[in-house]
């Protein structure tokens, strides 16, 4: 019972994180783009354990999110969402390219990851880690916050609170849009047309 209530705790902050992320990202003055310098500068490594430049990533777009592979319902369901929303596409989703940065590092290596992100259907998917201070960096040029907390039921002793919503960027490092955790794939695939 106190793992369900645990449960249904985190649920709550990470829906609510996205959410008011999402509500400040909508009351900013005509929504203009946000240039986000780290993203410009900062590597982080793949699935095969390369060091990969962020702004040299292809695609017209990236649909970024924050999570990990612990998480067990948030992040599998922005994952679906991210890999709807390029398949609704269709053509264009050729220009979309998804992006899952782990907040995770001491247990998502990129041989986890590589593991991890099989089960989503998108070849497209970019899974990349990093040590601590980068992504601490860059999440904090996006606005997202994640924090461990300890839960002695679950592998590794901890869980991470985290923001658990999706931020559309431009090839020149810019957030054009931000959406809600839990925002369908055909909804998301509608907002990202209109900056394709």
């Amino acid at each position: 019972m106190k793992e369900k209530i645990l449960f249904i705790a985190v649920l709550v902050l990470g829906v609510g994180l996205g959410f008011f992320g999402w509500k400040e990202w909508k009351s900013r003055s005509n929504n203009e783009p946000v240039f986000v310098e780290e993203w410009s500068k900062a590597s982080l490594r793949d699935t095969k354990n390369r060091e990969i430049l962020l702004g040299s990533i292809p695609g017209k777009l990236k649909l970024v999110y924050f999570g990990f592979s612990h998480c067990p319902d948030m992040c599998p369901r922005a994952l679906l969402d991210m890999s709807a929303a390029v398949n609704e596409l269709g053509e264009e989703g050729k220009n979309l390219t998804p992006i899952f940065i782990s907040v995770d590092p001491e247990r998502d290596s990129p041989e986890l990851l590589a593991k991890y992100v099989k089960q989503f259907s998108n070849q497209s998917l970019v899974a990349l880690t990093g040590d601590k201070p980068t992504l601490d960096a860059l999440q904090g040029a996006f606005g997202a916050i994640s924090k461990k907390v300890s839960n002695p039921s679950v592998e590794g002793g901890y869980t991470v609170d985290h923001t658990v919503f999706l931020y559309v960027l431009d090839d020149q490092s810019r957030i054009l849009a931000t959406f809600p955790g839990g925002m369908e794939g055909k909804l998301i695939a509608k907002e990202v047309k209109r900056f394709l």
